[in-house]
């Protein structure tokens, strides 16, 4: 079931996590919340199997386990409660999607998701295309979501579906050539 957290819509056990996580480290004493790259480190720490930057640019990682996160964005959650909330909420969703495999598909280069300066969410692929490469940016509306990763896999579908049939018709024109 999906829960709005701010302006975001994420999983109900995302919302659960974040929410247990920050409450358990308001009960500690000392915690230090004043270095965007302590928010950073304790991501890392937090989600080892995903490479986190503050670098936005769509197609900038490698491998499948890609999360950029806009500089200003780690700033808001290092001074605002609920943006930490929202954010963390967010970025459990995004690491869950990321270990299900989901930029591991066969012809897939590199993938990963982006939350960019306005506060959105961005999934970008490279996959092998016939010779080429292909590369694929999909913006994600967090506000008018119920499952993002669902509408993620629904865009490859379609994708897919297109470079298909635009391969059937190659491939027919050339045997239209040919008679």
């Amino acid at each position: 079931m999906a829960v709005k957290v701010g302006n975001s819509w994420v999983s109900e056990a995302a919302y659960d996590y974040a929410k247990g996580k920050m409450e358990a480290e308001s009960a500690a004493e000392g915690r230090e919340t004043d270095k965007k790259n302590s928010v950073l480190s304790e991501l890392k720490e937090k989600y080892s199997d995903v490479k986190f930057s503050t670098n936005t640019a769509p197609f900038s990682g490698k491998g499948g386990n890609n999360l950029a996160i806009a500089p200003n964005i780690l700033k808001q959650m290092e001074s605002d409660p609920e943006k930490r909330l929202e954010y963390e909420a967010l970025i459990y969703d995004c690491a869950q999607g990321i270990q299900s495999g989901m930029f591991r598909r066969e012809g897939v280069i590199a993938g990963g998701f982006i939350i960019t300066a306005d506060g959105g969410l961005r999934a970008w692929s490279i996959s092998r295309s016939g010779s080429g490469t292909k590369r694929s940016l999909f913006d994600l509306d967090k506000k008018d979501k119920t499952s993002w990763p669902e509408k993620i896999r629904e865009k490859i579908k379609i994708q897919r579906k297109k470079a298909q049939e635009t391969q059937e018709k190659k491939k027919k024109n050339k045997l239209d050539v040919q008679v």
